[in-house]
């Protein structure tokens, strides 16, 4: 568990936790994020594990120098459009240490007019 996910490393995540939720008409179904290298090495990347019931692509860049920063992309799966989930997927680093990150997926489905509940039927904590 990272308690400042602004301080990892040897890479930074933002956003740390990729929330795809959609309140309205327009679909979302990507989204982008960057990843920071802050180390003093370039470092390539591997995904490790994938959650291919929801997501169709996750994008990252092959590698980022040292000091720099690129971007990734995740695209949900087209039977996952209308569903709500909570998933994550991993990536491995070249650092010595092989060191992964976990990045956390979530989506909420809410259409305009729809009450007040999240894709489980309960109340969302606001809504208490």
């Amino acid at each position: 568990m990272v308690t400042r996910p602004d301080s990892t490393y040897p890479v930074i995540i933002k956003p740390y936790k990729l929330d795809i939720s959609q309140f309205g008409e327009t679909v979302r179904d990507r989204m982008k994020f960057t990843i920071s290298n802050v180390s003093e090495e370039d470092l390539s990347l591997k995904l490790v594990s994938i959650p291919f019931s929801v997501l169709s692509e996750i994008n990252l860049p092959e590698m980022i120098e040292a000091g720099k920063s690129a971007e990734g992309e995740i695209v949900i799966t087209k039977e996952m459009i209308s569903e709500g989930f909570e998933k994550s997927f991993t990536f491995e680093l070249s650092d010595e240490a092989k060191t992964r990150f976990t990045v956390p997926v979530k989506r909420t489905v809410k259409s305009p007019g729809a009450s007040a509940s999240t894709e489980d039927g309960k109340l969302p904590d606001a809504a208490h």
